[in-house]
């Protein structure tokens, strides 16, 4: 029975962390290949036409107001094995997650083992808030998964190195440790230091450190050192700090915007609505209150068992403040990003554990247990499907945005630098991206790495379309072909629009008087000025695309390639070229 027991566990555990992750990984699937915002101005640092800098201060540098060296090296590595590609940094930023996985179920109690329900329920529910998909920017945009999974993993491996120390050490007052005990100590601060060179958010272990040796009674030289690291690394951190340039300023910050922000941070995983998120995260703050003065004062709580969870509220509420305090004058809603819902899923998934250890030691009795826990699990599953509702709008708009990497690619692959669509499409501060331009060309990398012209969604470009499958235009199909700018001495920008209430339209080419490709375009793109004449569905009716010239061209038309239909029908207006 032992063995089959085991079993179950087994299976029912790996059950458990694989649909959640799946899930995830079905997310990634949708990023794109093309990295986005920052991961740009990160790069621009140590990556140039001659490639990676050999200087090392050039590694060693800020990202707004962050050590970022450990992910500068993952960003490089990835840059030799997948040619810089998004996806990779995705797929690391979920293999790092499944390895704080591991580590958060290995936190948990031994003899919860016992209970095989319990257990297997407490591990799915660590699994889908460890993989929340609220946290679908970092998901889907691999350059910033990695600062903040990583940092979080090195933080959770610090908590497992605090509480195997408490454990070796127990919690009598002045009892020295056996020396096995150190290499607990020394690992929790360098994991803490590794968390620290990959973003601030660590920075807010070092008083968990400090204060679980304090309230645990660790030996006087832990207590000693903990707090002599914890203060040189602080120091270090604050010392070295400047407020970056778009941010607002730590000297004008609004007290009750800051305390506002902290719990739509730990809310905003459930609703994007502020109150809504303002009400749970206040019953997380009361929660996380209630723990801790339980943890402090209760006869009967096992310590050591309940440390890495406090820890890790206690952590992410910490990062909370630093958020607030640095990002409030943003706006409250910015709280609700999300970038930020890998902490307050951490905190929540806490809070969770935290509430069945509680109940376990009220109710020692299994059919006592069944009848709290039950309620318990109608509430995380309310929770998990809102959670769930949260990420899936985040990640479909990230996939939409990241189906126009093939006509960013195009444009430059053509020669053409379109600030515009770089600005839309890639990052709002396009400065960077730009001038790595001729690094990325040079050396093969992503959107260079492979010939849009001929691999793409569209049409092959220098490739002719058989009259067959080309119709004229038809009324049913409203369409214009506006414009053709030369931006390049043989490539020009193409721009109109298309009636697309229903999201049919898959692309539109353009061809010339002998129905050749010349290139493509996409729609999507603003258009204000239809909404009165058709109303709001053509609010994003324009299509903007880019095409290689040649002498011979003397007319071009756009054609649009449908989703529900085969063939290709022309819009209207169709551009003569004159070759002078």
């Amino acid at each position: 029975m032992k063995v089959k027991s085991e079993y179950v566990l087994i299976a029912g555990s790996v059950v458990g962390i694989l649909i959640p992750a799946s899930y995830i990984l079905y997310l990634i699937s949708q990023a794109g290949d093309l990295s986005n915002f920052d991961y740009w101005w990160m790069t621009w640092n140590f990556y140039s036409v001659d490639g990676f800098s050999t200087n090392p201060f050039n590694w060693i540098f800020r990202a707004n107001e962050h050590f970022v060296l450990i992910p500068a090296i993952i960003y490089a590595l990835n840059i030799v094995i997948t040619q810089g590609s998004n996806i990779g940094l995705c797929v690391v930023s979920w293999f790092l997650a499944l390895i704080q996985c591991h580590v958060l179920i290995a936190l948990l109690p031994l003899k919860l083992n016992r209970f095989p329900l319990q257990f297997i329920l407490v591990v799915v529910a660590i699994s889908i808030f460890n993989f929340t998909p609220a946290a679908a920017h970092n998901w889907m945009r691999g350059f910033s998964g990695v600062h903040w999974i990583i940092a979080n993993l090195f933080v959770i491996c610090s908590i497992f190195c605090l509480q195997s120390y408490a454990t070796v050490a127990g919690t009598g007052a002045g009892t020295g440790a056996p020396p096995l005990g150190d290499g607990w100590v020394i690992g929790s601060i360098i994991f803490g230091i590794l968390g620290c060179i990959s973003y601030s958010t660590p920075l807010a272990l070092w008083p968990i450190l400090c204060a679980a040796a304090v309230v645990l009674r660790f030996p006087r030289r832990v207590t000693y050192l903990y707090f002599a690291v914890s203060i040189a690394v602080i120091s270090t951190y604050f010392l070295t700090y400047k407020t970056p340039a778009h941010h607002p300023s730590l000297t004008k910050i609004n007290p009750l915007k800051t305390l506002e922000y902290i719990p739509i941070y730990l809310g905003g995983i459930f609703s994007d609505n502020i109150i809504i998120a303002s009400i749970i995260g206040i019953i997380g703050l009361i929660a996380v209150t209630g723990f801790v003065g339980y943890w402090l004062f209760g006869k009967k709580v096992d310590r050591t068992d309940w440390l890495p969870w406090l820890s890790i509220q206690i952590y992410t509420l910490q990062t909370a403040l630093m958020a607030a305090v640095s990002r409030s004058g943003f706006g409250v809603e910015q709280a609700t990003a999300s970038r930020y819902a890998t902490l307050p899923a951490l905190f929540w998934m806490s809070t969770f554990v935290l509430t069945v250890l509680w109940v376990r030691q009220l109710q020692p009795i299994p059919r006592m247990q069944r009848s709290w826990l039950t309620p318990l699990l109608g509430i995380v599953t309310i929770a998990i499907v809102l959670m769930y509702g949260v990420g899936g709008e985040t990640a479909s708009a990230i996939a939409r945005r990241a189906t126009y990497q093939p006509l960013v690619a195009l444009s430059l692959q053509l020669g053409i630098t379109d600030v515009t669509l770089i600005k839309d499409k890639v990052g709002n501060r396009p400065a960077a991206f730009v001038g790595l331009i001729d690094a990325l060309q040079t050396n093969n990398l992503v959107p260079f790495n492979r010939d849009i012209k001929k691999h793409n969604f569209c049409a092959e470009l220098d490739t002719k379309i058989e009259p067959n499958l080309l119709s004229a235009p038809k009324d049913g199909v409203p369409g214009y072909f506006d414009i053709v700018t030369k931006l390049a001495p043989t490539a020009a920008r193409v721009i109109g629009w298309v009636g697309d209430p229903e999201n049919n339209v898959k692309c539109i080419a353009i061809l010339n008087q002998e129905n050749v490709v010349r290139g493509f375009a996409m729609s999507g793109f603003p258009r204000p000025d239809l909404v009165n004449l058709f109303g709001p569905a053509y609010k994003f009716a324009a299509w903007r695309g880019y095409i290689q010239t040649s002498p011979t061209d003397k007319l071009l038309t756009a054609y649009a390639s449908f989703k529900n239909r085969q063939g290709w029908v022309a819009m209207r207006n169709s551009q003569i070229i004159k070759n002078n």
